[in-house]
């Protein structure tokens, strides 16, 4: 549909730049091991021979630049590539899924993008199917038209006669964003807070210990203390500085944050120094999951994350989309309506048997427990303050029971469980991959069972899961699961 044609330039510096980061560390150790720099006793052979390896890089970096292109032919792209052994990759266009946009700092002031082109069995690759690594942004949308033309018209020549699909088609709807405060109070309940809670608890536990109390330490002891506050100041500091660029790498990635409707595609864009686009059609989102932390349950925010099916595995967590980052709870069906208005949220479940507490909080907390033994034999008597983080971890036992539950609506399954965060899985029938249902020794004697459930996502599946329900419930999900059993007409 256009003539072949080559990525732009600066795709040779960043293939070079990507392989000089792939062999900083040998690099760094060539440089700093190879003879003492300082006094000029340097071996230069080895060095020049990584030079001429580097040099070999940024050659081939051209070389594969030049001789790469791609084009729209006979209903396919098609990409050919390579020096000395030519290759050629066609693409169909019905097995496009989606191209995903992204801007680096090489990118944006040359109004350049990457293009990955994402297909529905990239899912055994390592990589994308196919990435344009720096293209102008004008080609990079007529090359997303002509692909969504054609997959258009292929679809009016299977139903020509329906006149009312596809109406919606060809504008782009904001249905959602986040301002700069709501990215910030996302960052700030991201869960590094709680890192930065527990260095305080370290610290403040060290100055205890070094308050004079009456007692009079001699200078050996003085010394001893002294440099554990001068350690547990030290160990505050790093996860303050580790909390506060984690606080500020998620406001990079989440500044401008919008999700928009297009025909049946969402679009997401994000990103401030790399501004990033991902396309999901639709069509192969599995379900949703909604997370809730113990920082923002108390302040009824959630995360609402799409479960996506196809990627590759490398781009695996791309597919698990972060469709809502931080959001009310309350107004999460609100949002979600215009997108996918056959999705219900459900406020009401039917919850685990009271005889099923007592398993969860076990089930939680059995580890701790058994790893308090050997820590209040050898750490005795202040190991056996160990023992507090087993009842700790039968606290959070306590709260999933109260969490879990499963609730049926018609074609559509939801199922709540608590590890250390709590989740929602809302899934559809059709969408489920597999229902089963297990049980153990000890379950079967009391009449209970474990509900799982797995959805197609990325390489392998996104599983939910429901523990310790009665039996009599655990059948009702697996009856609603299989279907009806076909009567032979004979």
């Amino acid at each position: 549909m256009f003539e072949p044609r080559k990525l732009h330039p600066i795709s040779a510096v960043i293939n070079f730049v990507k392989t000089l980061k792939d062999a900083a560390l040998p690099l760094v150790i060539v440089f700093v091991l190879n003879g003492n720099m300082f006094r000029g006793d340097i071996e230069w052979i080895p060095l020049l021979i990584w030079i001429a390896v580097l040099l070999l890089v940024l050659s081939s970096g051209i070389i594969r630049w030049l001789r790469f292109t791609y084009r729209m032919e006979e209903g396919e792209l098609r990409i050919e590539y390579g020096l000395i052994f030519r290759k050629k990759r066609y693409i169909p266009i019905d097995r496009i899924q989606s191209l995903d946009f992204s801007e680096g700092i090489f990118h944006r002031p040359l109004n350049l993008v990457k293009v990955s082109v994402e297909t529905a069995g990239s899912t055994g690759s390592q990589s994308a199917e196919a990435e344009l690594t720096a293209i102008k942004r004008e080609e990079a949308s007529e090359l997303e038209s002509l692909i969504f033309q054609e997959k258009n018209q292929r679809q009016t020549d299977i139903e020509p006669e329906d006149e009312s699909v596809d109406l919606k088609k060809g504008g782009r709807e904001k249905v959602y964003g986040m301002n700069m405060r709501e990215i910030i109070l996302m960052a700030l309940t991201s869960g590094g807070a709680g890192v930065v809670i527990s260095g305080v608890g370290v610290f403040f536990s060290q100055i205890m210990d070094v308050l004079p109390l009456g007692t009079i330490y001699d200078e050996i002891l003085d010394w001893i203390q002294i440099g554990a506050l001068i350690v547990a100041f030290t160990v505050l500091v790093v996860l303050l500085i580790a909390y506060g660029i984690s606080i500020f790498l998620s406001i990079l990635r989440y500044a401008n944050f919008s999700v928009f409707l297009e025909a049946d595609d969402l679009i997401i864009t994000r990103g401030w120094l790399e501004k990033k686009q991902m396309t999901i059609p639709l069509n192969r989102i599995q379900g949703l999951r909604i997370e809730e932390n113990l920082i923002r349950q108390p302040l009824g925010y959630a995360t609402v994350t799409l479960i996506s099916a196809g990627g590759s595995i490398q781009k695996d967590t791309d597919h698990q989309l972060r469709l809502l980052p931080m959001i009310r709870k309350k107004e999460i069906e609100k949002v979600l309506q215009p997108i996918l208005s056959d999705y219900h949220i459900v406020r009401s479940f039917n919850k685990p048997p009271g005889r099923s507490k007592y398993r969860y909080m076990i089930r939680h907390s059995w580890f701790a427990f058994l790893a308090a033994i050997p820590i209040s034999i050898f750490f005795f008597p202040y190991g056996l303050l160990s023992i507090l983080g087993g009842i700790l971890f039968a606290g959070l036992g306590w709260i999933a029971y109260h969490d879990a539950g499963w609730r049926i609506k018609d074609n559509q399954l939801t199922l709540r469980t608590r590890n250390i965060i709590k989740q929602t899985y809302v899934m559809k029938k059709h969408r489920i991959q597999a229902a089963s249902v297990a049980q153990t020794l000890f379950q079967r004697n009391a009449d209970l069972g474990s509900v799982r459930v797995t959805l197609k996502s990325g390489v392998g599946g996104s599983v939910a899961h429901c523990y310790y329900l009665e039996k009599v419930d655990t059948d009702q999900v697996l009856s609603w699961y299989k279907p009806p059993k076909q009567i032979e007409s004979r």
